[in-house]
C-alpha cells in the first residue's frame, strides 16, 4: 500500500484549463467572451455561444477547438471528440492548438490519443512544457516510468516560476519513487520543499522516501510538518502516528491514529493500529471497541481475499529480497503487505526477523511478542521470539 500511496496521482493528468489565445490574424470577439464563461465555469452559456460562432464560421479553428474543451467538461464525449479533432483538421500545424486538444481528450479518458497528441504538439514546438507535463502524467499511468521521466525533466527544464517548479519537483520525486530511485526522490522532495516550503503533501511524500529508506529519524519530522500543514489528511496521521507507534509514544500514536480513523475510518490498517497503541497505552477498553470495529471490518470487507493476489505478489518479492540479502528491500515489501493483511502473522514474523536481521532487535521483538499477544498458540513465533532473545543483545527472555 506504501508504494501504490506513492504514486497516487501520477496517473491523473493536472487537467486545468489552458488560457485562451487565439492563433487567429482577426479573431471573432466572442470566441474571448465564451472563453472566460468556462473558466468561470458556465459552460451551457459558453456551449450556446460557440455553437452560434460554428454554425456562422464552420471554418474557425478556434471556435472548434474551445467547443470541444467546453463539451469535455460537461461532458458531451461525441461532439466534444469531433469538435477537437475538427480543430486539428483545420489548423494541422500549430502546436498549441494540439496541446488543448490533449487536455480535452485526457479529461474524456482518450489516454492513448490524448498521447498522441501531445507528442505532435511537442514535435511541433519542442518548448512547450505542459505538453511534457501532460505526456509525462499519461505515460505514469501507464507504467512507462521512464518515458515520463524524460518529459517530466524536459517540463522541469522549461519552468522558471518557483511554484510551478516546486511542483514539478514534487512529481519528478513521485516518478522516481516509481523508478526505485529513492534516494534521488529525496532530493526532489527537499528541492521542492525550497521553493515552496508550506506543501503539507510534499513533507508527507519526502518522510514516506525517508521511511522507505529506513531513516526514520529523518521521516519523523517531515511527518510532523505533514501533520501541521496538511491536518485533513489521513495518511500524514496515520504515518505519523507509525512513527510515535515506533517510537515507544503509545498515548501520542493513538492520538494521530484517532484523527486518521476520524477522517479515513474505513481503513483497517488504521484501526487495528489504533487498537494495538490503545492497548500499549493502557486504554484497554477503548482498545477493546476498536478491536470488535476491526473483526466486522474484516468480515464485511473481507479485504483479505480482495487483495490477495497482490499481497501474494509483494510476499513473493519480500521473500526473494530477503533471501538475497536486501533486507531494505524485503523490510519495505513485507510492510505493503501488512497495509493489505494488517493480522496477518505470517509478513509480520517475517518483518519482524528482517528487522533482527539488521539489528534492530528492540523492533523485532516488540512485533513478535505483539503477533503472540493475537495468537498465544502460534508455535512458529513462539520459536522465532525465543531465538531472537537468545541472540539480542540484550539475551532476556521478558514476558510478553
Amino acid at each position: 500500500m506504501a508504494r501504490i500511496w506513492f504514486l497516487a496521482g501520477l496517473a491523473a493528468v493536472a487537467l486545468g484549463l489552458s488560457p485562451y489565445v487565439s492563433a487567429a490574424a482577426d479573431p471573432d470577439p466572442r470566441l474571448a467572451v465564451a472563453a472566460e464563461r468556462i473558466q468561470d465555469g458556465s459552460l451551457a452559456e459558453a456551449v450556446d455561444l460557440l455553437d452560434s460562432v460554428v454554425q456562422e464560421k464552420p471554418d474557425d479553428p478556434d471556435a472548434h477547438l474551445l467547443l470541444g474543451s467546453a463539451l469535455s467538461l460537461i461532458p458531451r464525449r461525441e461532439r466534444a471528440i469531433e469538435s477537437l479533432l475538427r480543430a486539428l483538421e483545420l489548423r494541422p500545424e500549430h502546436a498549441q492548438s494540439y496541446a488543448t486538444a490533449g487536455m480535452a481528450l485526457a479529461r474524456l479518458g482518450e489516454r492513448d490519443v490524448a498521447a498522441s497528441v501531445f507528442e505532435r504538439a511537442i514535435s511541433l514546438n519542442p518548448d512547450l512544457g505542459d505538453a511534457h507535463l501532460n505526456l509525462a502524467l499519461i505515460l505514469a499511468g501507464g507504467e512507462d516510468y521512464e518515458g515520463a521521466a524524460k518529459h517530466m525533466a524536459k517540463a522541469l527544464e522549461l519552468e522558471t516560476e518557483a511554484t510551478a517548479r516546486a511542483r514539478l519537483r514534487f512529481l519528478n520525486g513521485k516518478l522516481l519513487v516509481a523508478l526505485e530511485r529513492i534516494e534521488d526522490a529525496v532530493g526532489e522532495f527537499e528541492g521542492a520543499l525550497e521553493l515552496n516550503s508550506g506543501s503539507g503533501e510534499v513533507y508527507l511524500a519526502l518522510g514516506m522516501a525517508q521511511k522507505t529508506l529506513l531513516r526514520e529519524d529523518d521521516a519523523f519530522p517531515a511527518f510532523q510538518e505533514a501533520v501541521e500543514l496538511a491536518p485533513q489528511n489521513p495518511e500524514a496521521h496515520y504515518q505519523l502516528g507509525l512513527e510515535l507507534q515506533r517510537r515507544g509514544d503509545a498515548g501520542a500514536a493513538a492520538d494521530r491514529f484517532l484523527e486518521a480513523y476520524r477522517l479515513r475510518p474505513g481503513d483497517q490498517s488504521v484501526v487495528y493500529n489504533l487498537a494495538r497503541s490503545l492497548h500499549q497505552a493502557g486504554r484497554l477498553d477503548e482498545s477493546k471497541r476498536y478491536r470488535g470495529e476491526l473483526g466486522h471490518m474484516i468480515q464485511a470487507a473481507d479485504k483479505a481475499r480482495e487483495n490477495e493476489l497482490e499481497t501474494a505478489r509483494l510476499h513473493r518479492e519480500a521473500v526473494r529480497s530477503e533471501q538475497d540479502g536486501d533486507y531494505v528491500t524485503a523490510i519495505s515489501k513485507y510492510r505493503e503487505v501488512l497495509e493489505f493483511e494488517p493480522l496477518n502473522p505470517v509478513p509480520r514474523r517475517n518483518l519482524a526477523l528482517a528487522l533482527c536481521r539488521v539489528e534492530r532487535w528492540d523492533e523485532g521483538i516488540a512485533e513478535l511478542r505483539a503477533i503472540l499477544r493475537d495468537n498465544p498458540d502460534d508455535a512458529e513465533t513462539t520459536r522465532a521470539l525465543t531465538i531472537a532473545l537468545d541472540r539480542s543483545p540484550g539475551g532476556t527472555s521478558g514476558g510478553r
